[in-house]
């Protein structure tokens, strides 16, 4: 690495500093993901409830929790 880029990568100028910042915002774009992702878990864990009273609706609630969670997964490269 030649002085100059370094410079600039310290400066958040060049070619490098735009290649970190655009990894992080990756890693932000994920992390947030992962963080949607296990609240719908959580949300899901919640409906399966073994004594609830709406089982058929919460059954629905879980299918579109789960079927939203996987689209904006695939959506993102999550998976």
């Amino acid at each position: 690495m030649d002085i100059e880029a370094l410079v600039d990568l310290m400066d958040g100028k060049g070619e490098l500093a735009g290649a970190l910042a655009s990894s992080e915002q990756r890693i932000e774009q994920l992390v947030q993901q992962l963080r949607f992702m296990r609240e719908v878990m959580a949300q899901v864990h919640e409906l399966a409830e073994e004594k609830t009273k709406t089982p058929l609706y919460n059954l629905a609630m879980i299918h579109s929790k789960a079927q939203v969670a996987l689209r904006v997964a695939a959506q993102s490269g999550l998976l």
